[in-house]
């Protein structure tokens, strides 16, 4: 029997969700300068049944509006990287496969001087017609591609999330480096769901890579192509946290949203409650990120479902922190019974 090496392998599965996508999700047009009224600048998309949704610049605010019939439904917060309205795009599709469309607008929030990362926020909405305006799912990728972050594969589409990690070589044959990382998910129920078969995986960012990035043609296909290559490897979810040194078990309390976060209070076991600002970044008291205790896997950057005060009171959870205590997890469990 012919005994394939590892990287093989892991290409012909990633291979398997082939680039040809399926009339389930499809990209709707560019963005087109509109008016909007209070507001200074703006670019709309055009939706069937009288919808559009627009990218609107205000004096004090960046904002995302749904309009039907020309009535505003509703806003939520976008960001307008340098003033821009138009770098953004609306995709539709049945993405939990119940035969019944859901809708995404990917957000580009700017680019990074250096590597020239590009930032991107997601937001899906399980009713294309509007019907009911709730918040939509919201997570952070950094790189996007319309099918590339959006891969279908035998008429399901999978979700890839990636993030630039620095850490070391995981097959120690190299120093530190940085890698690009991708986790699978598919979308259910108004949350990610981990796909468990598909293990997480990182490429590290060589002299090939950096050729690809600038010359890649097909940007709708990424990352999905960068990490379809021979030398992308398999990593854990620690590859993304480094390594733990403080666990705490608790409770998390209650919930407030603010603007453009939330305030979580979580009550380790036999201590007092500690307020934490989520999303934050390397700082006292702000969570990076949440993860999923079941699973072991960790939800993409500045994930948030579209009720978090429900998604999250009186879940059991565990606050882990790494070395240096800057990078927090909040790793969730089991809600507990009121």
């Amino acid at each position: 029997m012919l005994r394939l090496p590892l990287p093989v392998i892991l290409v012909l599965v990633l291979a398997s969700a082939a680039f040809a996508q399926s009339a389930r999700l499809v990209k709707h047009r560019a963005p087109v300068a509109a008016t909007v009224e209070g507001y200074d600048k703006g670019h709309c998309v055009a939706l069937p049944k009288n919808i559009r949704i627009c990218k609107l610049l205000s004096d004090d605010k960046d904002t995302f509006l749904v309009q039907k019939d020309g009535k505003n439904v509703g806003t939520w917060p976008g960001t307008a990287s340098l003033g821009e309205t138009s770098d953004f795009e609306v995709l539709t599709g049945d993405l939990d496969n119940d035969r019944r469309p859901e809708l995404a607008v990917a957000n580009h929030d700017g680019t990074s001087n250096g590597l020239g990362v590009d930032y991107w926020t997601i937001f899906i909405f399980p009713d294309p017609g509007f019907r009911h305006f709730t918040a939509p799912l919201t997570f952070s990728v950094e790189e996007y591609g319309s099918f590339g972050t959006f891969v279908t594969n035998n008429g399901r589409v999978n979700i890839l999330t990636t993030s630039w990690v620095n850490n070391e070589d995981p097959k120690h044959r190299r120093g530190w480096g940085t890698y690009l990382v991708g986790q699978w998910w598919r979308y259910h129920s108004g949350e990610l769901r981990p796909l468990l078969d598909r293990p997480i995986i990182a490429r590290r960012y060589l002299f090939g890579f950096e050729k690809e990035r600038q010359n890649a043609v097909k940007l709708d296909r990424v990352p999905f192509q960068w990490l379809s290559h021979p030398s992308t490897e398999l990593v854990s979810t620690e590859f993304i946290t480094k390594r733990v040194t403080m666990s705490k078990p608790g409770i998390i309390e209650s919930v407030t949203r603010e603007k453009e976060s939330i305030r979580v209070v979580f009550k380790p076991d036999g201590e007092q409650s500690v307020t934490y600002l989520y999303p934050g970044n390397y700082k006292d008291n702000q969570l990076n990120y949440f993860g999923d205790t079941a699973t072991g896997r960790l939800y993409p950057k500045n994930y948030l479902v579209s009720q978090p005060e429900t998604w999250l009171k009186n879940k059991r959870a565990t606050l882990s922190s790494d070395k240096d205590g800057e990078l927090h997890v909040l790793w969730l469990g089991r809600q507990r019974k009121q």
